[in-house]
């Protein structure tokens, strides 16, 4: 058993903190409670001693969505989006050495592709693919990555869990196709 140390973000409309507060900690004691920030969204930090992540964030979601039915899980905080500077600084490289690897001027190559990007010239890369990379091209393993597909996937489901309500059946049947056996069957 260790300390997970993790941060759900959630909507509770028409909810107050000192109304949430009241809610919360009498049901959860390993938690502190902040907000509303500017998009009407709390976060809720947890210290929760469990076997594994996985586990300590299954208990806390169960717990906060019996606390509070009406409530709406946005995410778990992560760093899951990363630029070249973000990126260089969590490997412990320069600026340069992650562009040219980007690049594929340095290194095997094959640099994952960008997530996207913000304001049509700095991309953005999924930390767990960069984590993923940088341990199985390079033979380095980044500090506390490993947990980093497991975030992604569990904020991907937290997604889709959020929007079914706006899908109709034929969006939803599409959607649960798409699903790799092992996760519809589990």
């Amino acid at each position: 058993m260790r300390e997970h140390t993790f941060t759900i973000r959630f909507l509770a409309p028409g909810r107050t903190l000192d109304d949430l507060s009241i809610d919360l900690y009498d049901r959860i004691d390993d938690a502190s409670l902040e907000g509303p920030d500017h998009d009407g969204s709390f976060l809720y930090e947890f210290d929760r001693v469990a076997p594994s992540l996985p586990n300590a964030l299954a208990t806390a979601l169960s717990e906060l969505t019996s606390a509070l039915p009406e409530a709406s899980v946005i995410r778990v905080h992560e760093y899951d989006l990363a630029n070249m500077s973000d990126i260089a600084a969590r490997a412990g490289r320069t600026p340069e050495s992650v562009r040219l690897l980007v690049n594929g001027k340095r290194g095997p190559g094959g640099f994952p592709l960008a997530a996207g990007d913000l304001g049509g010239r700095m991309k953005v890369w999924r930390w767990a693919d960069v984590a993923q990379w940088f341990e199985e091209t390079l033979g380095q393993p980044l500090p506390n990555t490993s947990d980093s597909a497991f975030l992604q996937a569990f904020n991907n489901a937290l997604e889709i869990r959020r929007l079914a309500g706006r899908l109709d059946k034929s969006q939803r049947q599409v959607i649960a196709a798409a699903l790799p056996k092992e996760l519809a069957a589990a």
